[in-house]
């Protein structure tokens, strides 16, 4: 688990990334951790790195058979185009806690 800062449709703000996809057509999707449980049966939230950078659900059922490419490990990961990889201290700094 990660944590990144950038903007997504033109607001900034952090995420906290679980999970890194790239499907064949080299979209890749930055699965979030959400504090509250509100995604459907299904879906995750995500950064989507794909025609535009942007935040939203993905039915995961609809993606899992173009996956070339799934990981936890995210040590040695880039972060998306625009975004980049913080630390805790860092993360809560921008956020003024």
């Amino acid at each position: 688990m990660r944590k990144m800062r950038g903007k997504s449709l033109g607001e900034k703000g952090i995420c906290t990334v679980v999970e890194h996809i790239i499907v064949h057509n080299l979209w890749e999707y930055y699965i979030l951790k959400i504090e509250e449980d509100v995604d459907p049966e299904g879906y995750k939230t995500a950064l989507v790195v794909g025609d535009y950078t942007e935040i939203g659900q993905v039915y995961m059922p609809e993606i899992e058979p173009y996956i070339v490419s799934r990981t936890t490990k995210l040590d040695d990961l880039q972060p998306a185009i625009g975004w980049e990889w913080v630390t805790d201290e860092e993360a809560a700094a921008f956020l003024g806690e």
